[in-house]
């Protein structure tokens, strides 16, 4: 998997979008990624989920047109609280829930002044998440282009990228916010409370 390649097919994409699609973007995959976060919580005892679900709800409002970004330099300080380092943790569950960190933290700096790159990275990291998780799962043996190849046919790698055509489709049709689209795409996001590796907290 080239992640160099994608974020930079993504930040052409995406190089027209206003400050508002680009942040809907980056909150939109970053919310599709949060039950990796909160079984990581849950699981290692870690931190204060609601403080980060918060967070997420705050991006959520301002794609709306409910909010404003101005004291959202609280949430990076709530964020970073609540970002886990791997080397505390015997557990690969950190991985994906740093992932999960770093995605949010990429929508929030988007909010609070526009940044194709921050859009970019969190669609991006969204897809390596998934590589990382099936080398840890499927594919420990495999090395360069034989686990690269392996990746992107996975079932997971072509649902996250299916996902992330119809989010750069739908929000790039969608000039202003609106609180119809809002809840429209952040149905679509939370995908019945499953991650893009297949996790849910059921």
């Amino acid at each position: 998997m080239n992640t160099r390649k994608l974020y930079a097919q993504y930040s052409r994409q995406i190089e027209l979008f206003s400050h508002w699609q680009l942040t809907t973007l980056a909150s939109a995959v970053t919310e599709r990624a949060w039950p990796n976060f909160a079984l990581f919580a849950e699981l290692a005892e870690f931190g204060q989920p609601d403080d980060v679900r918060h967070c997420l709800n705050m991006l959520w409002d301002f794609t709306a047109g409910l909010q404003s970004s101005k004291n959202f330099e609280r949430l990076l300080e709530r964020l970073d609280e609540n970002t886990p380092i791997p080397e505390d943790f015997d557990m690969f569950g950190v991985q994906p829930a740093l992932d999960f960190s770093v995605s949010l933290n990429c929508a929030i700096n988007c909010a609070m002044k526009a940044s194709i790159d921050e859009a970019a990275s969190a669609l991006t990291v969204s897809l390596s998440t998934i590589g990382k998780f099936i080398k840890y799962t499927e594919a420990a043996e495999l090395k360069g282009t034989e686990l690269t190849q392996y990746i992107e046919e996975h079932e997971l790698f072509e649902i996250q990228l299916r996902f992330i055509h119809e989010l750069i489709s739908m929000v790039s049709q969608q000039k202003k916010p609106s609180k119809e689209f809002t809840k429209e795409l952040r149905l679509l996001s939370a995908n019945d409370g499953v991650s893009q590796l297949g996790i849910s907290l059921d």
